[in-house]
């Protein structure tokens, strides 16, 4: 994908998938017979929404935000990439959306990969923050990587089982 993103297009695409994770945390929610899985997926839907909203405002204030706009061919191919690459788990949202999972792994499973994505391109998103606001960034990616070990957390819980 020879996409070229300027710093307003991958917020909305940090807004449009944290939308989709929340539907998709919403859906398992309601899936699950495990208490202790639909305590997660609640959580995580709410974290989703919260999410979205740091990211709208973020993306309506992008000047207060971003440390500058990119122009045509001086954008970071690492962080092009990565972009690309949260679109593409945005489609798979979508599809899991539409046909669910297998078995609770493999929901957990998903989960896990969205948690790693969402850490890895907001990651890269936080060099292009302003120094100041690098900490309102900075919570969500921690905020993922709390996510992130609860999901393996459950995981290997559901292995033992």
């Amino acid at each position: 994908m020879n996409t070229l993103f300027n710093p307003r297009e991958i917020v909305n695409v940090a807004i449009k998938v944290e939308e989709n994770g929340k539907v998709l945390y919403g859906i398992l929610e309601n899936k699950t017979r495990s208490e202790n899985l639909r305590k997660t997926w609640a959580h995580l839907k709410e974290q989703e929404e919260e999410h979205r909203k740091t990211f709208e405002t973020m993306r309506d204030n992008i000047g207060d935000y971003i440390v500058h706009e990119f122009s045509p061919g001086a954008f970071d191919v690492y962080l092009e990439t990565l972009a690309s690459t949260f679109i593409f788990t945005e489609e798979l949202i979508r599809e899991k959306i539409k046909q669910l999972f297998n078995s609770e792994i493999e929901a957990v499973d998903f989960g896990i990969q969205i948690e790693k994505d969402s850490i890895l391109t907001f990651s890269a998103l936080k060099e292009y923050v302003i120094e100041g606001k690098k900490p309102v960034l900075g919570k969500i990616i921690d905020e993922e990587k709390r996510h992130l070990a609860r999901l393996i957390s459950l995981k290997e819980k559901l292995l033992k089982n």
